[in-house]
């Protein structure tokens, strides 16, 4: 009888050992969980996506986040433009029909392009200066889309009617890799392609 007693006792304290093993295993696992614990090497960071720069190929997935880009400028217009500013960058002056590209440096921009993108433009032109030479205008620009590139220019456009534009390129205007057909320099003015031009970046402005 003793000894079918003792086989009881001793199940009993075999399962409260069980027990208590458990519930300390499943403390533990709790803890570590909330410790954030992990058994073995962490999990691998997902790929970085790469980004292949269009025109030359090159791969500039390492290529810092944002862009310095010299301002250029084109006129379009009867009007001389006395001072242009790009994001507070004094970008300097232009004749009535002229253009630079890369005259000061630099506004900076994402490498790629995004929705929304826009930068704070100021000009006076020569009528404006002749009335008022404090005048200035001042407007925000949706920058037209661009694919990622490493290094060149922020292009201002002015045209007849105060119609603006702001482009970024790795080309100056009428060089192959420009993304739109318009001519640049001195005497330029194709009205066929001005108008083409106008409506392929019709809705990139931002008051």
């Amino acid at each position: 009888m003793n000894s079918v007693r003792g086989k009881g006792v001793v199940k009993k304290v075999f399962v409260s050992i069980v027990l208590i093993g458990l519930a300390m295993f499943a403390l533990a696992g709790l803890a570590l969980k909330f410790m954030d614990f992990r058994i073995g090497p962490p999990p691998l960071a997902p790929p970085k996506q790469r980004i292949i720069e269009p025109d030359t190929g090159h791969d500039i997935t390492d290529a810092p986040p944002e862009m310095h880009l010299k301002i250029g400028i084109a006129n379009y217009s009867d009007e001389g433009l006395g001072k242009v500013f790009i994001n507070n960058v004094w970008g300097g002056g232009m004749q009535p029909y002229a253009s630079s590209n890369g005259r000061t440096c630099c506004v900076t921009l994402p490498r790629s392009w995004h929705p929304g993108l826009k930068v704070a433009v100021a000009y006076r032109t020569s009528s404006m200066f002749l009335k008022d030479p404090q005048s200035y205008v001042e407007k925000d620009v949706l920058v037209a889309p661009y694919e990622p590139f490493i290094d060149g220019f922020i292009y201002f456009f002015y045209f007849p009617g105060d119609q603006v534009r702001v482009v970024a390129t790795p080309y100056s205007p009428g060089y192959p890799g420009f993304a739109y057909d318009i001519d640049f320099g001195r005497g330029h003015g194709d009205p066929a392609k001005i108008k083409r031009f106008l409506e392929a970046t019709a809705g990139k402005e931002a008051e």
